[in-house]
């Protein structure tokens, strides 16, 4: 694995934000997107800001009863999770990186919105920062039960702990690197942003070498419905997409749904995804009745220009991937022609600029923002891989 980021800049390579995390994240991160990349390098540049000790999340009110906890920028991404406050308990959508991220949103949901216990979980899909943190809800014997698509369940099983060992066994490699550009530090600032970067590698191998896999308890096939005085939650699988397990939760009551990864303000991720179903499985999910979204990344959906925009940008890049590959033409030819301003769907309604901004917002201490170039050559190669995956 090449380190070009970390032994510094060379007159003939521009490091990509795949250069800086696949070293950093190794295995765990292995053909992770522009989100997932982006995200975890914003971490790192808001560690050094002042608020480092503030709370992980900014909770947000979507409706009654109803409140997206937005991650805060940390060393290993935490996913946004859904919070719905029930009669005499509560649901929360997904469980962030690990245990001590989902134990710190626990204490925020009792200072900040409710001290009513969390009853229900749910993980909207397989992935690490989706689902690592499920057993600081059990802490203290609480009674928590686990939901999640029968898929997802199945996935969880099979590949979380393989995941999770690749980043462990990773992260030595990682620390020796850091340690020596640190020794080679040009500035101050530049020495102090990779003694937090070690600092919050190593907080994470400390904390997940004992992590203990928590399986959902409930698995279904179609949906799983909670029925409550305050409002009814219904946990409904619609087909492949960003995984082959993806929920939403929808209440219908308060018009609004948490979407995990399937929906989100920045590019897809698609290396576990499905090109071809997943516009289709939004539109079956665009036929529910909602006005606002709780994604599994980036800011509150308030209607649905942004989730019709990121699910014609997927169809349309895929659509121009399968002409190309049955045209022969490799993946980097088709880097070079299918650009960000040949996108329809990225150009219109100001999806790019949308897109661009909320990326952007993540990298306040690296000067300019990486081209969304590099986001669009990610889900080129990841299309192209699975072009075939029904």
């Amino acid at each position: 694995m090449h380190n070009h980021f970390l032994s510094g800049h060379t007159a003939h390579h521009r490091p990509t934000r795949r250069d800086f995390f696949a070293h950093l994240l190794g295995g765990a991160l292995a053909g992770a997107s522009i989100l997932e990349l982006s995200v975890h390098r914003a971490a790192w540049a808001r560690a050094l800001a002042p608020a480092a000790g503030s709370p992980l999340f900014d909770i947000e009110k979507v409706a009654d009863g109803v409140y997206c906890a937005l991650a805060r920028a940390q060393a290993l991404i935490n996913a946004n999770a859904a919070i719905f406050v029930n009669s005499e308990d509560v649901l929360v959508v997904d469980t962030h990186s690990k245990p001590s991220a989902a134990a710190a949103l626990i204490a925020q949901i009792k200072k900040e919105v409710t001290t009513k216990p969390v009853r229900y979980v749910v993980n909207s899909h397989f992935h690490w920062d989706h689902m690592q943190g499920n057993s600081a809800y059990k802490a203290g014997g609480a009674k928590v039960d686990f939901v999640a698509s029968e898929p997802t369940r199945q996935w969880m099983e099979k590949e979380s702990k393989a995941r999770l060992q690749a980043s462990l066994d990773e992260a030595p490699k990682q620390i020796a690197a850091l340690q020596s550009r640190m020794s080679k530090a040009a500035s101050a600032a530049e020495k102090a942003f990779c003694q937090e970067q070690i600092r919050q590698l190593e907080a994470y191998q400390a904390e997940m070498k004992s992590f203990s896999l928590e399986l959902p308890t409930i698995a279904f096939t179609r949906s799983h419905v909670i029925k409550d005085r305050a409002h009814d939650l219904h946990v409904e699988f619609h087909g492949r997409a960003h995984t082959a397990g993806d929920v939403v939760v929808f209440c219908p009551q308060k018009k609004v749904a948490a979407t995990g990864d399937m929906i989100h303000g920045f590019l897809p991720y698609i290396a576990d995804g499905y090109p071809k179903t997943w516009p289709r499985t939004m539109d079956s999910v665009a036929g529910l009745a909602f006005d606002q979204i709780l994604p599994g990344h980036g800011p509150v959906h308030h209607g649905r220009q942004r989730m019709t925009s990121m699910r014609n940008y997927i169809e349309e890049l895929t659509a121009r991937v399968d002409e190309g590959k049955k045209a022969g033409r490799s993946v980097a030819e088709l880097e070079k022609t299918v650009t960000v301003e040949s996108l329809q769907s990225l150009e219109g309604n100001g999806y790019a600029e949308y897109v661009a901004d909320n990326l952007y917002k993540f990298f306040p201490n690296f000067g300019p923002a990486a081209p969304l170039q590099d986001g669009v050559n990610t889900n080129i190669s990841e299309i192209y891989k699975n072009l075939d995956r029904v």
